[in-house]
């Protein structure tokens, strides 16, 4: 099977972007010209603490998306997901699946090994809260309805990928 690349889609990419950077941008601000001081300081820098990992990742889809990048690739070995800058392998995933929350769509995956996984989070939370005890089934999941096509059609394209690679390496 020949690698298969998904643009960004564009218009909400830029519209979901819009908003977080507008809300936080503008909260930091306020909190930093509010007249109790120091109080607003540190509330402008535990809210930057909190949301900076997710700036940074919003402005990095947005340049990705500029330099039209793709923000889904699968290839022969595993799914990089560019939006989270994190590779899922073939042979790590057990399930898969389609779902909807509040309005967005998502692959869910159900992982063989989790630690191969945890391994390419970004930030201290996110690995320990990864790692801590789980149901028998853990899963991750990729956001789809930022990526360009019918969310079904992404779907069907990673399941039969993934099934390719299922029949060639098990």
């Amino acid at each position: 099977m020949n690698n298969i690349q998904y643009p960004y889609y564009a218009l909400k990419l830029w519209i979901d972007s819009f908003i977080f950077l507008l809300i936080f941008s503008g909260m930091i601000i306020l909190f930093l010209l509010a007249d109790n001081q120091p109080l607003g300081i540190i509330a402008a820098l535990i809210l930057l603490t909190i949301t900076g990992r997710h700036f940074r990742k919003t402005t990095k889809n947005l340049y990705r998306n500029l330099k039209k990048r793709p923000a889904l690739e699968l290839t022969e070995g595993y799914l990089f997901d560019h939006i989270n800058n994190i590779k899922i392998y073939w042979h790590n995933i057990d399930k898969l699946g389609i779902i909807t929350i509040k309005g967005n769509t998502y692959v869910n995956f159900v992982l063989r090994d989790k630690t191969e996984y945890s391994k390419q989070l970004d930030g201290f939370l996110s690995k320990i809260l990864f790692k801590l005890p789980d149901p028998e089934e853990l899963s991750t999941k990729i956001e789809i309805s930022l990526v360009k096509g019918r969310n079904e059609d992404i779907y069907n394209s990673i399941y039969k990928f993934r099934e390719a690679k299922k029949l060639y390496n098990f």
